[in-house]
């Protein structure tokens, strides 16, 4: 699996980001054509603190209030797991976001 992640706030004035999280083997963030942060070159699996890693990286800290939601998309291609996908999700909700997942996953 692949996955699409669009971040924002809840309030209307607010920002729309996304994101790819791919997975060539391991997993990259990914905005368009351009890569964001190889996320662990060393393992394939999608680890706990990369949605703060992303958010460092892009410098997105003071982007959103506190009420703070995310979709995520699912795509059926690529080496992304039903693992991932959890972890993707606690990883979301760590850092106070609330999340919707969209799409087909085993």
């Amino acid at each position: 699996m692949h996955f699409t992640l669009h971040l924002r706030s809840r309030e209307t004035n607010e920002d729309d980001l996304s994101y790819g999280l791919v997975f060539i083997p391991c997993p990259v963030w990914v905005k368009g054509k351009r890569t964001v942060l190889n996320l662990n070159p060393e393992r394939p699996d999608f680890c706990l603190g990369s949605v703060g890693r992303l958010i460092s990286k892009e410098n997105l800290g003071k982007t959103f209030n506190e009420r703070k939601e995310a979709i995520v998309l699912v795509h059926l291609i690529g080496h992304g797991s039903t693992a991932d996908l959890n972890t993707l999700k606690d990883d979301l909700l760590g850092e106070g976001f609330t999340v919707k997942v969209y799409g087909e996953h085993h």
